[in-house]
């Protein structure tokens, strides 16, 4: 009876395992939809509203969920200082200590640091031009990505519930 129940709480853990690195998946596709939306607001801004890039960071910020509304919020602050601080040391910065947790892989929040090069240093139409050029590369990483996500959230389930039971056979 022990044997059964242990190897009921093995194959169930591994599961929920397994379940949680699929949850992981949806969790980045998701902060990078967010992500997008966030970037649209902000061409938007710019472009219709004319916003300096301290305005615009403040407006979206106050809606944005977290971790991004620390990010925008904290941009426009160090902003309105006038720190002296360039720009692109601000946007790099931020998104480092900000968005540290965001469940944003490594290689967008690169991508994303590496757009505060030339949003700072720009006219209005370079601005655009700029989340623009990014806004595209983010929608192919969204595609490439939801394209292997429902197989890797497969495979996942798999794993987990497949290594609960290779264990349970392991150890009984």
């Amino acid at each position: 009876m022990l044997k059964l129940a242990g190897s009921l709480l093995i194959i169930g853990a591994t599961t929920l395992w397994g379940m949680a690195a699929a949850e992981g998946l949806r969790d980045q596709y998701e902060q990078m939809r967010l992500l997008q939306s966030l970037l649209y607001a902000l061409r938007s801004e710019i472009l219709y509203a004319r916003s300096y890039l301290e305005e615009a960071f403040a407006k979206i910020g106050e809606t944005a969920p977290e971790p991004y509304r620390g990010w925008l919020l904290g941009m426009s602050e160090i902003m309105r200082q006038k720190s002296g601080v360039p720009f692109c040391q601000i946007w790099s910065g931020g998104i480092q200590e900000s968005l540290r947790e965001s469940g944003l892989e490594q290689e967008e929040k690169d991508k994303l640091s590496e757009i505060g090069k030339r949003l700072g240093n720009a006219d209005m139409e370079a601005q655009i031009r700029s989340l623009d050029l990014y806004l595209e590369e983010l929608k192919k990483s969204m595609e490439e990505k939801r394209e292997g996500m429902k197989t890797r959230i497969r495979l996942c389930h798999c794993l987990g519930v497949m290594s609960g039971i290779f264990l349970t056979i392991l150890l009984v």
